[in-house]
């Protein structure tokens, strides 16, 4: 678990690292550009969840096909959900950008921040194509344990995002680019993510690779049958199986994403525009822990769903406590880190800011800064139970778990950020304990 949940872990952190970096760039241009593209990011975390909880469904379905030693089984589940990944993501890559306007409207956008808010959000939902094939690639590679090459994937896509945005923002004179403004960030992010998808493809394209996206492939070892081959009438249904296991994750991880939708304009309202601000920055530095722990998870699901198949249960069971503890610690060294940091993590971010922003950023990660790493524990520990295949039953927990979380946050209504804060940690804490006694005590861990 360790040696695959921390390369994971890195490699999603570094995403989210990389995003404070073009938060930074984009901070040059303002408090105004900081709220939209913190408006429009927000608001496609809604898609992006849902690719992403596809791809954890397809990374459970392989972990159990290898698992079981059926190869040409997990092969054709492969090449059929590579090619449905396409077709869904062009589908709700609409859906979700149609309602663009009301959903910016809904963020209490002022009018200096709505129209790059609009803009930032319909370029970043219709560039959610090539990231759900990379998403879904990369899956596949994690299935049969590898770890180098998707994170060289996620830091080289990063690393080419960062150079984009620097002549999209600004303007290169040279060449006689013009400065495109914030809404440079998102095309910049959308093209990256383009190019890593297509060695991706390219990557899962080789006949020696286990999971070959060709039909037809060379043997990979002497006697054993080709790459693509497969008992006659055995080919595996996807897209509803995918779904299927897909639509409770993408429910519990929007829960967590509606935090911040419902946070944004309650704390625009009851604080001002300095609390919009400062949130508009903490919540990406919330991202290094929530991606961090979505790393560990991925390894604790890859690791159980091999485990359960052949009767282990109670080695799925410690890895869904070791993703637990693990990702809980790392959260609590980030947020470490930030509480120390305040200051200079908002001027990194904004140069020169206002006194009151950074005090509401110091604030917040001490105070809800620790919510995440409950937060963390949670989806750790379900990690392991999704690789077995269980998905209601961690989800069940999370809508009791995430009903006591809003219900305090909204009694607290706009009252002071202390006890804003004090209701989300403690809400939290409760989500965390419901999924750590599901894999104590839960029969996910047993094979059917």
């Amino acid at each position: 678990m360790l040696r695959q949940g921390v390369p994971l872990a890195l490699g999603f952190a570094s995403h989210a690292l990389i995003n404070l970096v073009d938060l930074a760039l984009v901070g040059r241009l303002g408090g105004d550009a900081l709220q939209a593209a913190h408006i429009g990011s927000t608001w496609n975390v809604l898609p992006m969840i849902v690719g992403n909880c596809v791809s954890t469904a397809l990374l459970a379905s392989l972990s159990r096909d290898l698992g079981a030693g059926d190869a040409a089984l997990a092969r054709a589940r492969n090449r059929r959900a590579q090619a449905f990944m396409v077709g869904f993501a062009l589908l709700l890559a609409v859906v979700t950008t149609l309602p663009a306007g009301p959903m910016v409207d809904l963020m209490a956008a002022g009018p200096n921040v709505r129209a790059d808010a609009l803009h930032y959000l319909v370029g970043s939902n219709l560039g959610c194509v090539t990231m759900f094939v990379l998403m879904q690639t990369t899956a596949a590679m994690r299935a049969v344990g590898e770890v180098t090459m998707p994170v060289l994937l996620l830091l080289g896509a990063n690393v080419v995002n960062l150079l984009l945005a620097l002549p999209l923002l600004y303007g290169w004179d040279a060449v006689g680019l013009p400065a495109v403004g914030v809404v440079g960030a998102a095309y910049a992010a959308v093209a990256a993510r383009t190019l890593a998808a297509v060695v991706a493809v390219a990557w899962l394209w080789r006949a020696s690779h286990p999971l070959t996206l060709r039909s037809t492939a060379a043997p990979t070892a002497a006697g054993s049958p080709p790459a693509g081959s497969m008992p006659a009438g055995s080919s595996p249904a996807v897209a509803l199986p995918l779904l299927r296991d897909a639509w409770p994750q993408s429910l519990q991880i929007g829960l967590r994403a509606g935090l911040v939708l419902l946070l944004t304009p309650l704390l625009r309202r009851g604080h001002g525009d300095a609390a919009a601000i400062a949130f508009s920055i903490t919540t990406r530095y919330d991202t290094v822990v929530l991606f961090a722990s979505i790393g560990f998870a991925n390894a604790a699901t890859a690791y159980a769903g091999r485990a359960v198949v052949v009767g282990r249960e109670r080695a799925a069971r410690h890895a869904g406590f070791a993703a637990a503890v693990q990702a809980a610690v790392f959260g609590a060294l980030c947020v470490l880190a930030m509480i120390t940091f305040a200051d200079v993590l908002v001027g990194w971010c904004l140069p020169g800011p206002e006194p009151a922003v950074v005090a509401f950023a110091a604030d917040y990660f001490a105070g809800a800064g620790w919510s995440q790493v409950a937060g963390a524990a949670a989806l750790g520990a379900i990690g392991a139970v999704q690789g077995a295949g269980a998905m209601q039953a961690p989800l069940r927990l999370d809508l009791l778990g995430f009903a006591v979380v809003y219900a305090a946050v909204l009694l607290v209504g706009a009252g002071s950020t202390a006890a804003i804060y004090a209701a989300l940690g403690g809400g939290m804490v409760v989500v965390a304990l419901l999924q750590l006694a599901l894999v104590a005590r839960g029969r996910w861990a047993r094979p059917e």
